[in-house]
């Protein structure tokens, strides 16, 4: 009878169990990799013992139904499924369930808001993110899928090598995630083990063929783990483009890539905006008041449903008696990837929005927890403040009630910014006053726009230390000029935030239905501070030098504004002066936009060599196995090949399907076993007999001058290309012969290319 594998005979856990180890270890070291996305520990474990459920449950059940092969294979997966899900229902929502872990109609209504609350999570968590409950429960969920496909592959299919793709999938999130890295070290680890899946069960202890090919392949995955992270092009899970455009994302907190994106030098189109009246304006997206963590940024908001942007109150602090204009803007943002929607201020109603936003009633932010700013076509009325000089004199020191959070900072700031304050606004006697100064003393000597000056001297990003560091350095970009005078403002008891937006942009030839046409990119993404005066509210001031423009009641050049004491105003063109026709001042520095298709290109060529990649490692066996076996027919058929190279074709193909012919028998010998094969026809045994035939007189006939074994030439090209007939009915007998999973163990990892290769790998080391 023919003899195969069977992993579910006795003694079949003994034969499995390593596998089974080697598929957590390799699981376990690539769940690790996800560390420098997630903080925390407590995902790693939940993930750790759903492999152990998944991979021991389907262990389990196919020891005990080793009698039963087939039932087992189904079985197996079905088991690790159930008792992951029930682990699931457990650390999620066993108050809803029967008996704390059977699922309820509560318990699917709980998962779907788990689902839901995940993605709000995602959107506004940065890099590395907490493994809150919703986003511990994707991740449970995600990791079940991709444990279940690894028990099919690995064990139900008995295709271990395609156990590599949920392997490759997770470790690919790392690099698809902004901000995420891929660990090399545990890249490695992971190839090791993947390595160690494949030739478990194939090596044999005490065998240095083995051992030495296993150890030289190891180093080599090692080193591609530790050197390929690094030399690959990174990839960015939203880095793509469509009709809009090519992608463009501010991220949740703008801020905390400012340096990065400064020296992006790729410009691309965020959004495009007309007026009625002509003017170019600002366009606010977030508002930071919170200076007590070392990396400032807006945090999540506590968004309303009742507060649609449809219709905003009254700003705050806006007295009836300050001079405002209506202004009607015209907004179509381009392929750009924000939850915050660029909004001028104060808005008082937009239309035309189709996702899901709602305003922030303290800063009139508009944000959303459902949708994003890309595609967005919408028109908002706001409201021009043109408060006059004599308006913001009259406000003088004078601070509501309720603005603490807006004056307040970390006990341990820095003193040199209080005493620069005090010195830059000595003898100024109004709050006004003092801002004109601050803002005068940032635009002038000694200070400097640099974009590399922060990186070379190691104070680039955010916080009370960055701006002690550039007081004493006087360079930098907008969110150092801004956060300085930010902070300066609160040491003297103004309160300030920071805003990050866009600049007006540049006025385009075209027109928008006979509008003035401005084009906003990601040139003109810009940090500035925003200080309260009672009976006023929340102005705009510009502190950085050569960028963006200040405003007519902060500009030194208009009548009324006082003259302070300290530096000479540099000159800068009021937002006004639009109206002649020229463009207004444009941020040339600072990028905080991310573009994440700045290397669109690389991005999608290395997102496509992945695939290709995986791609080419699963169906590279088959293909050489393929290749091999299509040469020896041609061969044949035009004359050239042997009788040798049909009979190694047959043994090979033999022992792919799982038919065991000991190299030590005679070829003879060797027919009679294969007569006995399952599906070998009469046709198959004749076509048999005459391979076995061929491959006998050729071994041991007497050879003419050209080796042909006494045949004339026309001769051998008959016989040669009858073998090849031959072969190819021998080959479907072998093929039918065979159950489903053998034929596709035999096309996807051929055993006869796997032990060729092994001991090839061998010979060489």
């Amino acid at each position: 009878m023919t003899e195969r594998r069977n992993t579910t005979s006795s003694g079949g856990m003994r034969r499995e169990l390593p596998r089974v180890l080697v598929l957590l270890l390799a699981f376990a070291v690539t769940f690790g990799g996800l560390h420098t996305i997630l903080e925390g520990g407590a995902w790693l474990v939940l993930c750790l013992v759903l492999a152990v459920l998944v991979f021991g449950g389907g262990l389990a059940v196919r020891t005990l139904l080793r009698g039963h092969p087939v039932v087992a294979r189904i079985a197996g997966p079905l088991a690790g499924a159930m008792l992951a899900a029930a682990a699931i229902v457990i650390r999620f929502a066993s108050d809803a369930a029967l008996l704390g872990f059977i699922p309820t109609a509560a318990v699917v209504d709980r998962f779907r808001h788990l689902i839901r609350d995940a993605g709000y999570s995602i959107t506004w968590q940065n890099v590395p993110a907490t493994a809150d409950e919703p986003i511990s429960f994707l991740l449970a969920a995600g990791a079940t899928a991709l444990l279940l496909a690894a028990e099919i592959f690995a064990f139900s299919l008995r295709l271990p090598a395609l156990a590599g793709l949920p392997l490759a999938a997770i470790f690919l999130v790392p690099g698809m995630t902004p901000e995420g890295t891929t660990d090399g070290w545990l890249f490695a680890a992971s190839a090791l083990a993947y390595l160690a899946l494949l030739l478990v069960g194939r090596a044999q202890v005490g065998r240095a063929g083995q051992l030495v090919p296993t150890v030289a392949i190891g180093v080599a995955a090692v080193l591609s783990g530790l050197v390929l992270p690094g030399a690959l092009p990174s990839t960015d899970l939203t880095a793509t483009s469509s009709g809009l455009g090519p992608t463009v994302s501010t991220g949740v907190n703008p801020m905390l890539r400012l340096g990065d994106d400064l020296r992006s030098t790729d410009i691309h189109v965020a959004l495009t905006y007309s007026t009625v009246s002509g003017r170019g304006e600002y366009l606010r997206l977030v508002e930071v008041s919170d200076f007590f963590s070392s990396d400032w940024g807006p945090s999540q908001p506590s968004l309303d449903s009742q507060n649609r942007p449809v219709d905003f109150p009254r700003p705050p602090g806006l007295a009836v008696g300050v001079t405002t204009e209506n202004e009607v803007t015209y907004v179509y943002v381009a392929n750009l990837v924000s939850p915050w929607l660029p909004v001028p201020y104060p808005a008082s109603s937009i239309t035309g929005l189709d996702g899901s936003w709602q305003y922030l009633p303290e800063s009139f932010t508009v944000a959303s927890n459902l949708s994003l700013a890309r595609g967005e076509d919408y028109t908002v009325s706001s409201v021009v403040l043109t408060p006059t000089p004599d308006q913001l004199l009259a406000a003088g020191s004078r601070v509501p009630d309720g603005f603490g959070e807006y004056l307040s900072l970390p006990p341990d700031t820095p003193g040199i910014i209080a005493a620069t304050a005090r010195e830059v606004t000595a003898g100024e006697s109004s709050n006004y006053e003092r801002a004109l100064a601050l803002q005068e003393y940032l635009r002038s000597a000694p200070f400097q726009y640099s974009e590399s000056a922060p990186v070379t001297d190691g104070y680039d990003g955010t916080g009370v230390d960055v701006v002690a560091a550039f007081l004493e350095q006087h360079r930098g970009y907008c969110i150092h000029f801004a956060s300085a005078m930010a902070v300066m403002a609160r040491e003297l008891g103004i309160p300030s935030r920071i805003i990050v937006g866009f600049q007006p942009g540049a006025l385009q030839n075209g027109s928008d239905r006979g509008r003035r046409l401005f084009e906003v990119t990601t040139k003109d993404l810009h940090a500035w501070p925003e200080l309260y005066f009672a009976g006023i509210g929340w102005v705009r001031f510009e502190p950085t030098p050569s960028r963006g423009n200040i405003p007519d009641y902060a500009n030194a050049t208009t009548p009324g504004v006082p003259v302070v004491q300290g530096p000479p105003a540099v000159p800068s063109n009021p937002e006004s002066g639009l109206d002649d026709g020229s463009a207004p001042q444009i941020d040339q520095g600072p990028t905080v936009v991310r573009w994440l298709s700045s290397g669109q290109l690389s991005s999608w060529l290395a997102i496509g060599g992945v695939v290709v990649l995986l791609f080419g490692i699963v169906f590279l066996p088959a293909g050489l196995r393929w290749m091999r076996r299509r040469r020896r027919l041609a061969a044949l058929r035009a004359g050239r090949g042997t009788a040798a190279s049909a009979w190694h074709e047959v043994m090979e193909s033999a022992e792919d399907i799982g038919v065991t012919v000991s190299r030590t028998l005679t070829p003879r010998e060797a027919v009679a076993r294969l007569h006995r094969v399952r599906g070998m026809s009469d046709a198959g045994r004749e076509a048999l007999d005459r391979i076995g035939r061929a491959i006998e007189r050729e071994g041991y006939g007497r050879p003419t001058r050209d080796g042909t074994a006494g045949y004339g030439e026309s001769r051998v090209i008959d016989v040669r290309s009858g073998l090849a007939d031959d072969l190819a009915i021998v080959l479907r007998c072998l093929k039918a012969g065979a159950d489903g999973n053998d034929r596709l163990r035999a096309t996807m990892l051929p055993p006869s290319l796997v032990s060729r290769t092994v001991k090839l790998v061998g010979r060489l080391a």
